[in-house]
């Protein structure tokens, strides 16, 4: 499979699949069409502070990941290491 050339509709699919990234269990919750990224959160105890609506921090939340299917025209190593699908 090409992954350069997959469908929005591909990506979504990977949706609720459980990963291994850069060490830490986490798994895909979105896919954003702009540059065909993976959202990632983190099942461990990695959490960032989230800020409310005025700025201000206001609770722990697990850590998100974004991994763009692409990097600089090529493949990004990032997404292939995921291990999700069959790239050549």
């Amino acid at each position: 499979m090409n992954c350069r050339q997959l469908t929005l509709a591909q990506l979504r699919r990977l949706i609720g699949q459980p990963v291994v990234y850069r060490g830490s269990s986490c798994h895909v919750i979105e896919v954003l069409s702009e540059n065909s990224t993976l959202v990632l959160k983190d099942n461990g105890c990695n959490t960032e502070i989230q800020d409310n609506r005025f700025g201000e921090p206001n609770r722990s939340v697990p850590q998100t990941h974004l991994i763009p299917l692409l990097l600089d025209g090529d493949l990004n190593p990032e997404f292939y290491a995921l291990g999700l699908l069959d790239c050549d």
